[in-house]
């Protein structure tokens, strides 16, 4: 009689739930301006229905285990979801609605609802699918004692049509720029990478050596750049393997990367990024084997080694590599207690050495340090924004500081979607003298702009957080190049391309983004995907206890954080962690049990 009314009282609090989440999710701004269903739709009432039959079965044996480890995690998603989803229509939020606690509860407890069942099931549907006809067949390709090599090459092979579609490669982004540095006598300047246009502008050099053709050069820096990704996505893939994560996953992860259009434009592109995301995804992945089996990795000096070689070319790629290791080296120190003093070496030498390469070494080599403005983006952007939009607030004594720094024919010149034009005035001189007085009259002038302010943040970041748009300005790819017009273009580089209609594809999926009109697809390629799939990862593990694996995710979230402090939302600067998602997601399916003694 008992559980009948337990039974009865349950379906009663289901129901009721499920018609506030229905409620809630009819309200605007779930899916961009619009609700999830209509109060009057047959799909309001099939939802409820479903709900309702979710809610059940959950509240049957709801533990608060369960329920602590879902709900934390599912409220930030609802929260960024239901922000990114009224900013992209208007451009502004307003957190003074009703209707945004209403739909972020609502959408709160349906993502909770649906973490728990992963919670429940995942395990059990990896274990069934390693029965499937699929998963044997994958096991002959992946696990076997070539399977590196056979990887590597089959990545390879896979990029073959992209490569000739845009032969010899893509000179865009910052390449016109590095390329004068040196070709142009300009000086080098730390504004990029040294390592990196060293590495360019020298394949630059040895091609022309070569064949007295620049371009020539351009497909030496393409080869190199293919070979090493597919090296390291390779050792990501077959590094699975030592866990024994299932051969379906590992065969979705070689999809992914041998396939992925994004992946194909790339890893032909002279951008920085995409080499730092090499190094930044082998050092996610060694991080992961330090973590999980802490006895074999310190037993030779040999990953020592290498782990101080990876961090130290990650942080000579992209200069914002160093705070991530900062931020990861005391919760590893936390963790690593029986190999502390083995862990201090493992950080401290890739963090003096690159500061000593990009101080004391750099200035004896008269290269030009970067422009503190790069770091700056949010809070000169505020600025520019406040009294651009709102310039009664803000007094002329405030104005007249502000101007010290940014010249006001440059904060004029502000665009919402990026700082780079009005931060292109940035008084560096000024800011060294007395970056006190910068952040004293951004603070004053915020307070009294506070709106103002998060919505300039927002412009600037919130495509890294909200998956159902892929904000750009001016394209999404550069696809065709930048700095190519002929005053430009001093090494007459040129695009010869020898599949044109695979061109064609790879261009669409560039400026017409053709890959948001498939489902599921649309969403794994999103620029905000890591972000999610690193929150599920995290609750999961959480659920579980495996409080360590979570320490290897601070990279990922290191590196996510940067981006939101970046002068604009672009799929180049989110790379280096759209290629950890493999990664990412095979923490959640690796056998952890008696992994500290295998090799």
């Amino acid at each position: 009689m008992l559980i009948k009314r337990i039974k009865q009282e349950n379906i009663i609090i289901s129901a009721i739930i499920s018609i506030f989440c229905v409620y809630s999710l009819s309200k605007e701004y779930v899916i961009g301006a619009n609700p999830l269903v209509k109060t009057n739709s047959v799909f309001a009432f099939l939802l409820w229905i479903l709900l309702s039959c979710m809610f059940y079965f959950l509240n049957l044996n709801l533990s608060a285990r369960e329920l602590l480890t879902s709900f934390p995690i599912a409220l930030i998603l609802a929260v960024c979801q239901r922000v990114g989803a009224e900013f992209s229509t208007t451009k502004g939020f307003n957190i003074h609605s009703r209707n945004f606690f209403l739909t972020v509860l609502a959408l709160s407890v349906v993502f909770s609802t649906l973490l728990i069942f992963l919670f429940r099931y995942f395990d059990k549907i990896i274990k069934k699918s390693n029965e499937s006809i699929i998963n044997v067949i994958a096991k002959r390709f992946f696990q076997n004692k070539y399977s590196y090599w056979i990887l590597f090459a089959s990545i390879l092979i896979c990029w073959i049509p992209a490569f000739l579609a845009v032969y010899p490669g893509i000179y865009s982004y910052d390449a016109g720029p590095q390329v004068w540095q040196i070709f142009a006598h300009a000086g080098l300047s730390a504004h990029h990478p040294v390592v990196h246009t060293l590495l360019l502008d020298g394949c630059f050099y040895i091609g022309h050596g070569i064949t007295g053709d620049y371009n020539t050069g351009l497909l030496l820096y393409t080869l190199i750049q293919n070979i090493f990704m597919a090296a390291c996505f390779a050792y990501a893939i077959n590094k699975m393997k030592s866990y024994n994560v299932s051969p379906i996953i590992q065969c979705i992860a070689f999809i992914f990367f041998a396939f992925s259009p994004i992946n194909q434009i790339w890893v032909m592109m002279t951008t920085k990024d995409i080499i730092f995301a090499g190094f930044f995804l082998i050092l996610l992945v060694d991080t992961i084997e330090c973590v999980v089996r802490k006895e074999n990795f310190f037993a030779t000096k040999g990953q020592l080694v290498k782990y101080c070689i990876v961090s130290i070319c990650m942080c000579l790629f992209r200069n914002q590599g160093i705070y991530i290791l900062v931020l990861l080296f005391p919760f590893m120190l936390f963790i690593m207690k029986k190999y502390r003093k083995k862990t201090i070496v493992m950080f401290l030498v890739p963090i003096i050495f690159v500061k000593i390469f990009t101080g004391p070494f750099s200035d004896m080599l008269h290269i030009q340090p970067a422009n503190p403005r790069e770091a700056l983006s949010v809070p000169i952007q505020q600025l520019a924004r406040a009294i651009v939009l709102s310039p009664d607030t803000v007094t002329e004594k405030e104005k007249k500081i502000v101007y010290k720094y940014i010249p006001e024919s440059y904060v004029w010149t502000y665009n919402p979607v990026t700082s780079d034009t009005v931060k292109e005035g940035f008084n560096k001189k000024m800011f060294e003298k007395d970056s006190k007085s910068f952040f004293k009259v951004w603070l004053s002038v915020g307070l009294k702009n506070k709106k103002i302010y998060i919505d300039s943040f927002l412009f600037g970041s919130y495509g890294y957080f909200y998956m159902d748009e892929s904000p750009y300005w001016v394209k999404f790819i550069l696809f065709d190049g930048a700095w190519m017009e002929p005053e430009q273009n001093i090494l007459n580089i040129e695009r010869n391309s020898k599949l044109p209609a695979y061109e064609e594809y790879l261009r669409n999926v560039s400026y017409e983004l053709i890959q948001d009109k498939v489902p599921v697809v649309s969403t794994i390629l999103n620029e905000a995907f890591p972000f999610w799939l690193m929150m599920v990862v995290a609750s999961v593990l959480l659920y579980r206890r495996q409080y360590e694996r979570l320490v290897p995710l601070l990279l990922v979230a290191g590196f996510w954080g940067t981006t939101l402090l970046g002068p604009l939302i672009a799929i180049r600067y989110a790379y280096p962690i759209i290629v950890c998602v493999p990664t990412m997601f095979s923490m959640i399916c690796m056998e952890y049990k008696n992994t500290e003694n295998k090799k």
